[in-house]
């Protein structure tokens, strides 16, 4: 359900994220995905920012996102980004089971 919402939040206030596909996740981890989308989306400036694909794990329905980034990013830019955000997913995860 908030995954709805979060995609409609994006595309009235962070327009430079581009979904391929409808965001289906659980709830858990809509908050972290918000910080994500939201830090690249500043990140990229005028560039676009585009999520091709989410995967969930069925396991433990951590969802694991495809981007596709402005060329002008390096690695450098975003690791720590993309690590902290990993972290936190894992964290959301172990408190939904809880």
């Amino acid at each position: 359900m908030y995954a709805t919402v979060l995609e409609q939040h994006l595309r009235d206030y962070s327009p430079n994220v581009f979904f391929y596909s409808p965001l289906q996740v659980d709830d858990a981890f809509v908050f972290v995905l918000h910080r994500l989308f939201r830090t690249l989306s500043e990140m990229v400036g005028d560039g676009i920012v585009e999520v091709l694909h989410v995967a969930v794990c069925p396991k433990t329905h951590i969802p694991t996102v495809q981007l596709m980034l402005p060329p002008q990013l390096n690695e450098k830019d975003f690791g720590a980004l993309f690590d902290d955000t990993q972290r936190l997913l894992h964290q959301a995860a172990a408190q939904a089971v809880n």
